[in-house]
């Protein structure tokens, strides 16, 4: 290649460097163009990201809480497990401490003397009629443990004691450990025994019973009649008020959605979560059919079949 002063002379379309420049001159200059959303795009985005969310959301919800009533339905079939064992070594007689048919024939306590070791000692600060103390006696025993108490649905979290100490104690820590309430061994009605021979439809345990917060402003629980809306309010908490997982005395569990699931026929079945009446009815006297129940700890299980679920989310 021979080079001149200002030109290339070889190669096929050389071009003079002043004229290249000339011509590049005279041509259109391409520009990138780097082009953002507009709003009104933006907003579609966001429209309709809000709509999946809206849909997306509550499915999840919905299968979380589906295979939480699982988890707390098998919480209670092996709950059961432990309640027969129990019965198999107690004659035939479910979980119950110090009964006080004197001073507090139809009354009930909870929670109370957790570090004792000994319920049944008449030192004990386990005072009698204790619903939860009686509970704790199968995981006393080995039957149950406490992981098994606690409602995967509800706001409940795992008792702290010590494993090597579950033996040792008599009585859950405390409310937030507990997430299930147990048919009332306490109660001098004609007739009422918690044993190992009850009729298939009596409760013997199921999510916490709501309280006095399934009251509100009246002062009986809702009737049985009430639209669905004001039977909710008798409901658990646990699940939100949607229902209850129930463990019958036959041994199934069955999800309900009204309180009036107990014993009974049709509509006219017991409120599991109240006492039929304030004092048990006397011998020979009939069962009246249609009675919202009452609620508290003054009070307990009025006739042979009515199951009084306690604790209370207030106890």
């Amino acid at each position: 290649m021979r080079k001149r002063r200002g030109k290339f002379i070889a190669g096929h379309g050389s071009l003079h460097p002043g004229a290249s420049l000339a011509k590049m001159r005279g041509m259109p200059r391409v520009r990138a163009r780097c082009r953002g959303f507009s709003l009104v795009e933006l907003l579609v985005v966001i429209g309709i990201a809000v709509i999946l969310l809206s849909i997306f959301v509550p499915y999840v919800a919905k299968l979380r809480e589906t295979e939480n009533r699982a988890r707390c339905a098998e919480n209670l079939r092996t709950i059961l497990s432990g309640l027969q064992n129990y019965a198999h070594v107690n004659h035939d007689v479910l979980p119950r401490v110090v009964y006080d048919p004197a001073h507090n024939p139809d009354g009930y306590c909870a929670y109370t003397g957790a570090a004792s070791p000994d319920p049944f000692a008449a030192d004990s600060q386990v005072r009698p009629n204790d619903v939860t103390a009686s509970l704790w006696l199968l995981v006393r025993a080995g039957l149950a443990q406490p992981a098994l108490f606690v409602c995967p649905s509800g706001s409940q979290s795992l008792d702290p004691a010590s494993p090597s100490d579950w033996r040792r104690r008599s009585n859950f820590s405390g409310p937030r450990y507990l997430g299930y309430s147990y048919a009332s061994p306490f109660s001098s009605a004609p007739g009422y025994t918690l044993n190992d021979y009850l009729p298939a439809d009596f409760a013997v345990m199921a999510d916490k019973n709501p309280g006095k917060s399934a009251f509100g402003s009246d002062v009986t629980a809702p009737a049985y009649s009430d639209p669905p809306a004001d039977l909710a309010r008798g409901n658990s908490n646990n699940h939100g008020r949607a229902g209850q997982n129930v463990l019958y005395a036959d041994g199934h569990v069955a999800f309900q959605t009204t309180p009036y699931c107990g014993v009974g026929r049709g509509l006219l079945r017991d409120n599991i979560y109240t006492a039929l009446m304030q004092k048990p009815l006397q011998k020979g006297q009939t069962t009246p059919a249609e009675r919202n129940g009452v609620i508290g700890r003054d009070t307990g299980p009025a006739w042979e079949r009515d199951s009084y679920l306690v604790p209370t989310e207030q106890d």
